[in-house]
């Protein structure tokens, strides 16, 4: 199996493999909250991304990420 449409990034300090370079903000925080539910009640910032380079991801939103390295913090809101 070829690794070249592979790439890297990180969520919450962990290295993830995903298959292609748009990332969604549901990709995003089931990675970094596996089980749980994907709600929009998640802060998602990224940064070293190919395009947009930084910023905040929102509920249904999306990133194209570099080959390897693009970073994600994904926290929970305080939101009721």
């Amino acid at each position: 199996m070829s690794r070249e449409k592979e790439f890297v990034i990180v969520v919450n300090g962990t290295e993830h493999e995903v298959a292609g370079e748009v990332v969604t903000y549901d990709n995003v925080v089931t990675l970094a909250f596996p089980g749980q539910p994907v709600t929009p009640e998640y802060a998602v910032t990224f940064e070293h991304a190919q395009h947009p380079k930084k910023g905040t991801l929102a509920s249904g939103g999306s990133v194209t990420v570099k080959k390897h390295g693009t970073i994600f913090d994904v926290t929970p809101t305080n939101r009721s």
